[in-house]
């Protein structure tokens, strides 16, 4: 069976470590997984964090798919989204406000930002959970605002917002949660219950996060063949599915 890793990362880890696209697509082959989104958040400026997963686009084409960091406070944050999501053609958004020292509710810039992103067909993730600055209501009105647009909610929101998001994405067909880096087993089978197979995506946060851990997690959930297909591979599929694919 298939495996896409839909949410994984590129550059120096907090620990310092290095790590390149060649150890990393080395590393995820080792265990089936055939492709990876991945985003870089470890440089000086999210310009620098975008060139590292331009150059892992252009070295892997076939297995690396881009995603944009994009910082709302930034004042560059219009011309960076023209420049990655128009001239490199990456597929996604990642939001991280826990990075950018911002709080997701007291954030006017947002939604301008948000709505620039909506003219491009891309999905936005979202992390959350692990810091008071990663709370998930915001992003459910802004959900609400664009249906055209995909939005996941990486790690499902973690331990701390697990359940509270899944409840607030229920009636959102447009909001997605990926399952890396939450170990919490009882909120990813209430993710499939809630939301069903089709809105449950596989990631690995490599290399945060040990691989086999996270591959092996998603067989002990119980699930059918057509679900598995559908959190391994089928829903990254449909959510790359845009434009910049």
């Amino acid at each position: 069976m298939k495996k896409y890793d839909f949410h994984s990362h590129l550059g120096k880890t907090r620990s310092g470590d290095d790590n390149s696209a060649a150890q990393m697509v080395e590393q995820l082959s080792a265990y089936g997984i055939q492709k990876v989104g991945i985003v870089s958040l470890s440089q000086n400026s999210m310009r620098e964090n975008n060139d590292v997963i331009w150059g892992a686009m252009q070295e892997f084409p076939d297995f690396v798919v881009g995603y944009a960091d994009i910082d709302p406070k930034d004042p560059g944050a219009f011309d960076e989204i023209d420049r990655t999501l128009g001239d490199m053609r990456m597929n996604g958004v990642k939001f991280m406000s826990w990075k950018h020292g911002y709080n997701v509710e007291n954030c006017p810039q947002l939604e301008p930002v948000v709505d620039a992103i909506a003219s491009y067909g891309v999905h936005i993730q979202i992390h959350g959970g692990a810091s008071p600055l990663c709370t998930p209501y915001i992003w459910t009105l802004l959900a609400r605002k664009h249906p055209e647009i995909d939005f996941v909610f990486t790690h499902a929101c973690g331990r701390e917002f697990g359940t509270t998001c899944i409840e607030l994405i229920r009636d959102l067909p447009n909001f997605s949660v990926e399952t890396s880096a939450n170990e919490e087993m009882d909120i990813l089978r209430e993710a499939v219950r809630v939301l069903g197979s089709e809105r449950v995506i596989f990631g690995t946060d490599w290399p945060y996060k040990p691989t086999n851990i996270e591959v092996d997690k998603i067989y002990e959930l119980g699930l059918t063949d057509e679900q598995l297909e559908n959190v391994l591979y089928r829903n990254a599929e449909r959510v790359w599915d845009t434009p910049n694919a």
